[in-house]
């Protein structure tokens, strides 16, 4: 598989998630994190540090009490840098936008990343001629086990139908990062 490809895949969660929203007019932030590094990720996968899959029971979305207005905002800044880099081929950067084990549970996987496969998506590549863009962020809210959640739609230019998916978030030392998304189906690394 080209690096090209190389990218977390995401499928509709189902009609647990309802009808797809409105367009929300943000503009488009830019991918200027720092990349996570070969030498970290590696680390990262041998320490076994992976979190628990992010699932539900019976496709129920897990309930809360609102997110205040200062989370709103950052989980929604969040979702909009990780697009970015997702939309100029750069997941590497991306992947900084995810807790520790979030990105252990997802390359693990893998069985780890060679020097190769890291350099090939440590190499921005545009993915679409147009990008992905998200059309709803809502619902969001704080979780009975201290996580945040909100359901995300994204409009992806190759695929007919806009896209449901629930995003867990995690604070940790201070910043707010992705720790789960439901509706993932498979994460591909060359």
């Amino acid at each position: 598989m080209t690096a090209a490809v190389a990218q977390i895949w995401i499928a509709a969660a189902g009609p647990a998630l309802g009808a797809p929203a409105t367009p929300v007019s943000v503009s488009a932030p830019a991918c200027d994190l720092p990349a996570r590094t070969l030498d970290e990720i590696t680390s990262l996968i041998a320490a076994g540090v992976a979190t628990p899959a992010a699932t539900t029971e019976g496709q129920t979305l897990p309930v809360g009490v609102p997110a205040d207005a200062a989370m709103t905002a950052g989980m929604e800044r969040v979702v909009h840098i990780w697009l970015a880099c997702q939309n100029t081929g750069e997941p590497v950067r991306g992947w900084s936008l995810f807790s520790d084990g979030y990105l252990s549970r997802l390359l693990s996987r893998q069985g780890g990343l060679s020097g190769d496969a890291y350099r090939a998506l440590s190499t921005p590549a545009q993915v679409a001629d147009e990008a992905a863009v998200v059309l709803a962020i809502e619902g969001e809210r704080l979780l009975p086990d201290g996580r945040y959640g909100a359901t995300v739609t994204i409009e992806y230019p190759s695929v007919p139908m806009p896209k449901r998916f629930f995003f867990f978030f995690t604070e940790i030392d201070g910043r707010l990062l992705i720790d789960g998304i439901l509706g993932e189906i498979s994460f591909s690394v060359p």
